[in-house]
This record gives C-alpha cells, sequence and structure tokens, in this order.
C-alpha cells in the first residue's frame, strides 16, 4: 500500500514539475503555428525546449537524483524521443482531423503517461 501512495505522490510531483515543460513546449509550439510554422516542425522545436526543463525540474524536485547526471540525461533523452516518435505519429493522424493546437494537447496527455512510466523505471531508478 505504501509503494502505491509513494507512486501517486511522484506521479502528481511529475505532473506538476514536468507541467513546467509541457508549458513551455506548447507555448512554444503555439507561437511558431501562429508564425505559419509547420506543425512537424514546430512540434519539435517545443519538444526539445519542454523536454530540456522538465529533465532538470524532474531530476532535482520529482525524483530527487543527483547521481550520474550525464547518464541519466542520456537516458531522460531516449525516454524523450519514444514520446517524441508518439506524439510525431499522434499528429500525423490527428491535425487532419482538429485543430493543430487541440491535436497538441491529445498528444500531450498521452506522453505524460508513456514518459513518466518509463522515466520511473528506468532513468530515475535509484542505482546501489
Amino acid at each position: 500500500m505504501k509503494t502505491y501512495i509513494y507512486q501517486y505522490i511522484d506521479f502528481i510531483k511529475y505532473i506538476f514539475f514536468g507541467g513546467f515543460g509541457v508549458l513551455s513546449d506548447l507555448i512554444l509550439y503555439s507561437f511558431l503555428i501562429m508564425q505559419s510554422i509547420n506543425y512537424q516542425e514546430a512540434n519539435a522545436w517545443g519538444y526539445f525546449l519542454g523536454t530540456m526543463i522538465s529533465f532538470i525540474l524532474n531530476r532535482k524536485y520529482t525524483f530527487k537524483i543527483k547521481d550520474k547526471v550525464m547518464r541519466r540525461f542520456i537516458k531522460f533523452w531516449l525516454v524523450a524521443m519514444t514520446g517524441y516518435l508518439t506524439s510525431v505519429l499522434l499528429l500525423f493522424l490527428l491535425v487532419p482531423m482538429f485543430d493543430s493546437i487541440i491535436s497538441k494537447l491529445v498528444t500531450l496527455t498521452a506522453v505524460v503517461f508513456i514518459q513518466f512510466t518509463l522515466n520511473k523505471k528506468f532513468t530515475f531508478k535509484k542505482e546501489y
């Protein structure tokens, strides 16, 4: 029971601190869309910025991991690329049917769950 509660708390912290990365991603994406940049290019730039912010905040505040920063950074980027490829595919499928901003919001929601699970089990797993 205790483990389940801790996982739930970690997920809430991941959402909160990762939310700054997501918000940065969405703001840059929206700005670039308003500048008539292709939605996939805007997605790449927004995703890059959001991932950088998310790594910094989640490493420090959600998972409180201070060791092996470069190794964890590389793992985080591998997980992020999984999320990015998921977002590319979802945007490709959704943008023809919906507004590009709405499509991005749906994509972000799906990617958060995928990345939290992978980051908790792979990137920020305590190493003994």
